[in-house]
Parts: C-alpha cells; sequence; structure tokens
C-alpha cells in the first residue's frame, strides 16, 4: 500500500567484523529475552494464583470474568512494567512520523478483516485435521472466555485495554528498538513473537498476520495510534462482537437446524433479533473481506520495504536474528506452551 514517500535505500554492501557481529546478535539476544521474560512472568504468576485460588477459593475459578480479571491485571500491571522496564537499557529509533488518510485506514481496515478472515481459515484446517487425528476436539480458550464473560467487560479488557498495551508492547517498544536493521526485519521478528504471544494454534496465524500489517502502518507512519485504532477495531469487531450477537441465542441449534432445513417459522419469530443482527454482521463481514481481497491484490505490488543503515553480509541476517539464545528460547518455550494448550 503505497501511500508514502521512502527514503533512498542504500545499495552498497556492508561487511561486518565477528566483534560487530557480535553486538548486534548481543541485542537481539535481548531482546528476545526481555518478550521471554513477560511471557515468562505472566506464565508463573498466573499458575501460582490459580493455585493459591484452587486451595483457598476455588469457586472463583469458575468463573470467566474473575479468570478474565486477573489474568489481564497480571500482564498489564504486573509483566508489562517489567518488561518495559528490562527495554529501556536498549537504543531505540522512532520510524519517521507521517500523517495516514481515512482512504488508506480504510484499506487496512478491509485488508485486515481478508487477513482475519485467511488466518482463521488456516487455523480451522489445522485444528480440524488435529481434530481428527487425535479423536478429541482441541480447546479454544479464547472462545470460551468470550462466550462466558460479559460483553461490557470483554469489550473494556479484550477489545479496548489490550490491544493498547499490546500495540506499545510490539509495536511501538519492540519496533523502535528495529528500525536501523530495515523493514523485513522490524516487521517479521515482532509479528511472529506476537503471533507466538498469544498461546494457541486458532490465534497464531492470523495474529501474525495482522501483526504484519500493524507493523507495516506503524514502520510507515511512526504513530501507534493508527495501529492501535485498527488493532481495537478488529478486536471489537470481528471477537467480541460476534460472541455477543452469538450469546443472544443458541446459535449451535440454530446451524443445526439451518443445515438440516427443519428451522421453523416459530424458531424464527421466537429468536427474530440475533437472527437480524447475525445476517447483517456476515453481510458487512463479507462485504469487508471481499474489498479486503481487491485491496490486497491491487496494492500488495506496490510494497516496499526500506533497507535500515545496519546492513548484514549476505547470509548473516538469519543467523544473528533467529539464531540466538533469546529467539531460540523464545520460540521453543512459545511453541511448547503452544502445543499444551492445544493437546491438554
Amino acid at each position: 500500500m503505497n501511500d508514502f514517500d521512502f527514503p533512498h535505500e542504500p545499495q552498497n554492501e556492508i561487511t561486518m567484523t565477528d566483534s560487530e557481529k557480535r553486538k548486534h546478535k548481543s541485542l537481539f539476544t535481548k531482546l528476545c529475552f526481555a518478550f521471554l521474560s513477560f511471557m515468562l512472568i505472566s506464565q508463573g504468576i498466573s499458575l501460582l494464583a490459580g493455585d493459591l485460588l484452587y486451595a483457598y477459593a476455588p469457586d472463583l475459578l469458575n468463573s470467566s470474568e474473575f479468570v478474565l480479571i486477573l489474568s489481564s491485571a497480571i500482564q498489564y500491571l504486573i509483566a508489562f512494567p517489567i518488561l518495559f522496564f528490562i527495554l529501556r537499557s536498549i537504543p531505540k529509533r522512532e520510524p519517521v512520523k507521517n500523517e495516514l488518510g481515512l482512504k488508506s485506514f480504510l484499506k487496512y481496515a478491509a485488508a485486515s478483516i481478508f487477513i482475519v478472515y485467511i488466518g482463521n481459515y488456516i487455523s480451522s484446517m489445522i485444528m480440524m485435521n488435529l481434530e481428527n487425528a487425535l479423536g478429541t476436539t482441541p480447546e479454544n480458550s479464547v472462545s470460551a472466555i468470550l462466550d462466558n464473560t460479559s460483553v461490557i467487560l470483554t469489550s473494556l479488557l479484550v477489545g479496548i485495554i489490550g490491544p493498547i498495551v499490546e500495540e506499545l508492547m510490539f509495536r511501538k517498544l519492540f519496533i523502535d528498538r528495529l528500525t536501523p536493521y530495515g523493514d523485513a526485519i522490524a516487521i517479521l521478528l515482532p509479528s511472529l513473537v506476537f503471533g507466538l504471544f498469544h498461546g494457541n494454534l486458532y490465534q497464531f496465524f492470523y495474529a501474525f498476520l495482522l501483526g504484519a500489517m500493524f507493523s507495516y502502518i506503524y514502520l510507515r507512519t511512526g504513530k501507534i495510534i493508527y495501529s492501535t485504532v485498527l488493532h481495537v477495531f478488529i478486536n471489537l469487531f470481528c471477537g467480541v462482537l460476534p460472541s455477543a450477537i452469538f450469546g443472544m441465542f443458541d446459535y449451535e441449534e440454530f446451524l443445526e437446524l439451518m443445515l438440516e432445513g427443519t428451522i421453523t417459522d416459530a424458531y424464527i419469530n421466537a429468536n427474530m433479533l440475533p437472527i437480524i443482527l447475525l445476517a447483517v454482521y456476515e453481510f458487512i463481514m463479507l462485504a469487508m473481506v471481499g474489498i479486503g481481497i481487491f485491496v490486497c491484490t491491487r496494492n500488495l505490488r506496490n510494497v516496499r520495504l526500506n533497507k535500515g543503515e545496519v546492513r548484514f553480509p549476505k547470509g548473516a541476517a538469519a543467523e544473528i536474528v533467529f539464531f540466538n539464545a533469546g529467539a531460540i528460547s523464545l520460540i521453543t518455550i512459545s511453541l511448547l506452551l503452544i502445543a499444551y494448550s492445544t493437546f491438554r
């Protein structure tokens, strides 16, 4: 989406000494260990809190609203400040600031809806194959939380506060430390960590793709407000809103009756409002997916990624960025947590 002018990209290859490579590798190690610390602190305190509640107040664990509030408080009020403190020692540089017009923002919104659709499709296919292989349905903890928590609470924590904190973490704090290395690295690494951060296969693929979109927007504008507003919109429109509609009636029963062709006028009259809302929502969703396909196919070839002033010798980028102690530990532990979440 070629909305801005780009600075001249350096053309000369830059050689690096072994000490320079170790210096850059150390930076990526520190970055990845910082985000690994965030995840481990969140998980560790959550497990400790769960054990204490199980011992002294087990009834609270049956409240999905309490669990959501507790997990959000641990992440946003404890783990996030620690992450911020750790990252303070790593030099940062903000991207160049540009304005994003309303037309361009709407294009990105439609493209994001399409990305969610594609990501959900990939996740559904993978989970369907896992279900057939395991003979059981892997738990979708996200849907369980949304379906059993009040709309007001999920709107506040999942729809608004969550995106604000996540954009500060994965775009502002992360990318500001990667700007000198060029757009490709500043998009790929935070997006991968953002996908892994969600901790389950149901969300990984669309979170990774959306993370790439949000990162690109931040790099092009230098303003976190654009990706944050878009993130809030996606969480509310694609997560909270459909869950609220499904909660107004027995959606599984409705779907079964529709597939069997046995739905009656009495059933429709008894569930008129949620059926109308669902139909309107699906129409808007499909329209935005269609617009998103058009936007992506028309603009994808115009996407340009700036090369930073730090240029790695050929073949050295992957080793420095991904094959360091921090990245290997972060990716390995994240995959283990995803496996645990999927197969438990």
